[in-house]
């Protein structure tokens, strides 16, 4: 049907499913529309409104009925660009998901202060009011200059190790100077360029490069602990037509900037790249979606690739670079350098280590990354053994401190009152080291240094160079100026030989990550940990492990050679879908189910590449008919996840 009607087709800002496609509405004459802007439309009556976004402006309609008006335009500026629906529905497709849930990952919360001043700057419309930069001279950000990837090119770039010093003497890595300076040389070549980091402290670490090498106004700041009306500010700044490097967290992947030529992501190995809200999405599939969508440029950066970038990279459909300017510190197993020794100081250090660290500390501080958090990262009895449980909920019970009452990891309730089921005992005693108990061993094993914690709870962002012992979880380590005296990685084993099936690549991706913190000829030692890890950690190169790790997952049918799709919820829908699924091919098959503590059960299903589309678009079919069902305002009856190696760890129990 065509007549002349001016018709929007809007899509609302709504989780339920069914209501995730576009929408036609009559545009009233008076109102004055373009492409992306918000608007407010009735809903199903005109007492009921709901917010959405303007797709596009048309004559024609394919709806025979009556088209309900546009209610009020929300705001004149376009937040919402073709190219960014486009991926969203693409993201939504590959997950089984919801368009509008992307968008709003995507797109910031509207603060109309903030918005109204951003539209009165002549730079929302016109590029030449932004005004000129000139890149600086190569010599002043190109140390690790390299050629840039040509439009649609996918590479793994490998980062370099060791600390730099940035423009107003803060300690930086070099791996993220040299994202910081691949950003700048795409700038110059006025291309936009998105870096997508896995948490603040390496935002904070490559806005401390850019900013003493471009203006401010050429970087737009997209990260999770921005107060949300500067967040605001700088999407709006992404919308504007002029080239823009886009630094932040995995939202920054969505970010529509003008005349993209490049995406970097950062560490994807780090498990911050996986979205926690539906539909569940990681930066590496957005990045790639963008990759093939817009023909622009990716680039996966790290010191070390991960396991499905090694996977990719094997398979040639990426293209292996290297930074130049540092080389990596050596790494010395303490099994394979002093075999059997059977002296250590009371902090868990063979007493070769003990001294290399008296030594070390005589110039500087220690960096000494453990793997668990807490106090204690378990508890057992202290007369049999067994490890010891909630009695509410049968989570493992710990102690986040020395004089903590015992807890549930799970449920958070406090058990002081435990006996234990096996023997009827009552005393409880530590299994395992953690962080707490670290710092408190190292701080009787060296009197007279200063011991500095670094976790979750103790956010330490840099040290100076002074004598310290620097005790930090994986993933928190502060930076110093030049680097570490000495790198010391405990608990190697416990590490590797935890039950779950990312254990080898987050170990690995967690050592290189402290290694690459060293002073260029610091020491690095790693306890407790022998055989082929040992090796290749000595020998600095995972490549063969890597390779022989994914040999195994494909014999066993294991995530990244295949697909998998996690459903929770209760047992007669999770069972319905399951025998849907499986009955599309007989390359489909499930996993489970295993029960949850919430009364329901887990299931995964595991497809090839080949059927990911199949699977993926009869999942989204059921997941849209649960929600229309009697409870047709419940959003999520069962949770369905794509992609999420970690629902094999809840499957094994971890």
């Amino acid at each position: 049907m065509s007549d002349s009607r001016r018709i929007a087709r809007v899509v609302l800002d709504s989780r339920l499913p069914q209501l995730s496609r576009p929408f036609d509405y009559l545009i009233p004459p008076d109102m004055d529309l373009r492409e992306g802007v918000r608007v407010r439309v009735p809903l199903r009556s005109a007492k009921r409104l709901a917010e959405g976004y303007v797709l596009e402006c048309t004559s024609g309609s394919e709806h025979s009925g009556k088209l309900a008006e546009i209610a009020e335009l929300v705001s004149p500026v376009p937040v919402l660009p073709r190219n960014l629906w486009d991926l969203a529905s693409a993201v939504a497709s590959r997950s089984a998901g919801n368009a509008a849930d992307v968008l709003r990952l995507a797109i910031p919360k509207r603060y109309v202060k903030t918005e109204k001043s951003w539209w009165q700057d002549g730079a929302a419309l016109n590029p030449s009011d932004r005004g000129t930069w000139g890149p600086p001279e190569s010599a002043t950000y190109g140390r690790y200059s390299a050629e840039l990837p040509r439009a649609g090119a996918r590479t793994s770039f490998s980062l370099p190790y060791g600390m730099s010093t940035s423009s107003d003497n803060i300690a930086i890595p070099r791996s993220r100077e040299a994202v910081a300076h691949l950003g700048v040389q795409t700038l110059a070549e006025g291309e936009s360029v998105i870096v997508v980091c896995p948490d603040w402290r390496d935002v904070e670490q490559c806005w401390s490069v850019l900013r003493g090498l471009v203006p401010e106004d050429r970087v737009a700041l997209l990260a999770g602990d921005q107060p949300p009306a500067q967040r605001y500010a700088h999407y709006l700044r992404t919308l504007e037509p002029s080239p823009v490097i886009v630094l932040g967290a995995r939202h920054a992947v969505y970010a529509p900037a003008h005349n993209l030529g490049l995406i970097i992501v950062v560490d994807d190995a780090d498990a911050a790249h996986r979205e926690p809200l539906a539909p569940y999405p990681h930066s590496r599939d957005v990045a790639l979606l963008r990759n093939t969508m817009e023909d622009v440029a990716v680039c996966f950066a790290s010191v070390t690739p991960s396991l499905a970038v090694r996977r990719w990279t094997d398979m040639g459909y990426l293209q292996e670079r290297s930074a130049h300017g540092s080389s990596r510190p050596r790494v010395i197993p303490t099994s394979l350098s002093i075999g059997h020794e059977a002296m250590a100081s009371p902090a868990r250090l063979p007493s070769s280590v003990y001294q290399a660290a008296k030594i070390a500390l005589e110039s500087g501080p220690v960096l000494v990354q453990v793997f668990r958090s807490g106090f204690s990262p378990g508890l057992s009895c202290a007369q049999c053994t067994s490890k010891a449980f909630c009695h509410h909920c049968g989570g493992p019970l710990r102690k986040p401190s020395a004089s903590a009452n015992p807890s549930c990891l799970w449920c958070g309730v406090v058990d002081t009152r435990w006996s234990c089921p096996e023997c009827s005992g009552t005393r409880l005693q530590p299994r395992g080291q953690g962080i707490g108990r670290t710092v408190s061993d190292l701080g009787k094993s060296f009197p007279s240094v200063p011991v500095i914690r670094s976790d979750g709870e103790n956010r330490v962002v840099s040290v100076p160079q002074s004598p310290a012992l620097v005790v930090a979880t994986r993933g928190s380590e502060p930076v110093t100026a030049g680097g570490y005296a000495m790198v010391l990685l405990l608990d190697g084993a416990a590490m590797l030989q935890r039950d779950s099936l990312g254990a080898l690549e987050e170990s690995v991706h967690a050592w290189e990550h402290a290694v690459s913190y060293a002073a260029d000829h610091g020491a690095c030692y790693v306890t407790d940990l022998d055989g082929p890890p040992a090796m290749a950690l000595a020998a600095g190169s995972w490549t063969q492990l890597m390779r022989h790790e994914l040999s195994q997952r494909t014999a066993l049918k294991l995530p990244p050679t295949l697909r998998i799709a996690s459903l929770t919820g209760p047992s007669e829908n999770v069972e319905a879908i399951r025998h849907a699924v499986t009955s599309l091919s007989p390359q489909v098959d499930s996993l489970g189910p295993v029960s949850t503590h919430d009364g329901g059960v887990l299931t995964v299903l595991r497809f090839p590449y080949t059927l990911g589309e199949a699977v993926v678009k009869e999942l989204a079919s059921w997941r849209h008919k649960l929600a229309s069902g009697p409870r047709r305002t419940a959003i999520e009856r069962v949770k369905i996840v794509v992609d999420d190696p970690q629902a094999l760890d809840t499957l094994a129990g971890e």
